[in-house]
């Protein structure tokens, strides 16, 4: 038998079956392996990861201050943060007074920026003053002075196109910088119901009469120009303002009426709300709504209607006949008539106006209804929706919803033609020339200047 060549080739089968030397183990093998190295999944096995439980603990990691050796150096919490003295307990530490700790010693911050540890005004949150001091802590000192503003005329509001910087205010300015004219005291803003609201800035009110201006400035003072006659306008404030044919009346703070001026018609008593001065007599409009007129009598010009009114307007030439708006809108008008300008149509209105022989009402469409003379075209207004209007003797002017002044009629020294380009709140009519107060607070005049009732002062 050949029992030893059998015993060979079964030897050598089964050392066919075993894998080789170099053969790798398959896939499963090796990941089941890995996860068995890296316990904690940090990335690192052991032994080379000092804890293989921690996954915050490894060659490499920051070291935290938890009593933990997380960068596995054989050494723990060895590079606590440092904290800085705040002696005067203002959020900010002093960089010069520092300690590492894990926990913030008593009196210290995280912060290292201040540059006076002693006194609590001066950090790099604090605003910069004008003390001496570098207040935020940025190297310099006093770099934001405040601005101040050259206050020519003295009233206390100062010119906002001249300012300068400095510390300390340098002479005839202010801290204010909100004067719209500063050649002028009296312009300069005002708030007239004392809400702390300004309401404006400059004039506040202006009136065109016979071939007079008047106009109130920012303290309510009256101030006229023209044919004055030599006439001043009282010194208290005023609230309403009417120029009338040489003279002019207005309004006080009390209530009362004051008039001035060449023949100046002798004020109703009472406490008036609203006026209109006229040629040779004046009216007002108590707190009832009743109206009060004084002066000539010759056409039935003081002999005013009874009821509520809201509104008075009267011819402030020669011409004397009046218009007057009553609560509900309705229009009544009196006075002489000679082209039937007191035949006031029916309807409802927002606003009258009275010029010479003609007169016309304000609707709240913006439209305007005429009733009276219209040789010169002056009851013939452009196409316009109007939110304010004011008829000269033969010429009228409103605003229109542009802010725009558009005037027609009588155009016999440029009233009518001369109108200046700009944003309007008010305008006045006076016999042959038109005054406009404009946004910024300022008055334009044109037309006649026979007596300087257009140069304003």
């Amino acid at each position: 038998m050949h029992l030893p060549r059998l015993s060979l080739v079964l030897a050598l089968g089964l050392l066919a079956l075993l894998p080789a030397c170099g053969d790798k183990p398959d896939a499963d093998d090796t990941s089941t392996q890995e996860q068995a190295d890296d316990l904690d999944g940090d990335g690192v096995s052991a032994p080379d990861d000092c804890d293989d439980a921690d996954p915050g603990a490894y060659p490499g990691a920051t070291e935290a201050c938890d009593t933990v050796d997380n960068d596995c150096d054989g050494e723990i919490d060895e590079d606590p943060p440092t904290w800085y003295a705040d002696l005067d307990a203002d959020g900010f530490g002093d960089p010069d007074a520092g300690q590492a700790a894990c926990d913030a010693p008593t009196g210290t911050v995280a912060d290292a920026t201040d540059c006076a540890d002693t006194d609590a005004a001066v950090n790099p949150g604090a605003a910069e003053v004008c003390d001496g001091a570098d207040n935020d802590c940025d190297g310099a000192t006093d770099e934001d002075p405040p601005s101040w503003y050259a206050d020519a005329d003295a009233d206390g509001y100062g010119d906002p196109d001249a300012a300068q910087a400095a510390c300390d205010a340098p002479a005839d300015t202010v801290a204010d910088g909100t004067d719209c004219d500063d050649t002028r005291g009296g312009l300069h803003p005002y708030d007239i119901d004392d809400d702390g609201i300004v309401d404006g800035c400059g004039w506040r009110e202006l009136s065109a009469g016979g071939y007079l201006s008047c106009a109130l400035d920012s303290d309510g003072l009256a101030v006229c120009w023209g044919r004055t006659w030599s006439y001043v306008p009282p010194t208290v404030g005023l609230t309403a303002l009417s120029v009338g044919d040489g003279h002019a009346c207005g309004i006080d703070e009390s209530g009362a009426m004051v008039c001035w001026g060449n023949a100046a018609p002798t004020p109703p008593t009472g406490a008036f709300v609203a006026l209109s001065d006229g040629g040779g007599y004046a009216c007002g409009i108590d707190t009832s709504g009743a109206i009060h007129c004084a002066g000539g009598t010759e056409n039935g010009q003081i002999d005013a209607p009874t009821g509520a009114f809201t509104a008075i307007s009267s011819a402030k030439t020669w011409y004397s006949h009046s218009c007057a708006l009553e609560a509900g809108g309705s229009v009544q008008c009196w006075g002489w008539d000679n082209a039937g300008q007191t035949a006031a149509p029916t309807g409802s209105f927002v606003a009258v106006s009275v010029g010479g022989a003609y007169s016309c009402g304000l609707d709240a469409s913006g439209a305007l209804t005429f009733w009276g003379d219209d040789y010169y075209g002056q009851s013939s207004p452009p196409d316009a929706t109007f939110v304010s209007v004011d008829l000269g003797m033969q010429h009228g002017c409103g605003i229109d919803d542009t802010s725009a002044v558009r005037c027609w009629g009588y155009d016999g020294v440029g009233q009518v033609s001369s109108v200046p380009s700009g944003s309007f709140v008010a305008v006045s009519s006076g016999a042959e020339h038109v005054c406009a107060l404009d946004t910024a607070g300022a008055i334009q005049c044109w037309g006649s200047d026979l007596f300087g009732q257009s140069t304003v002062p």
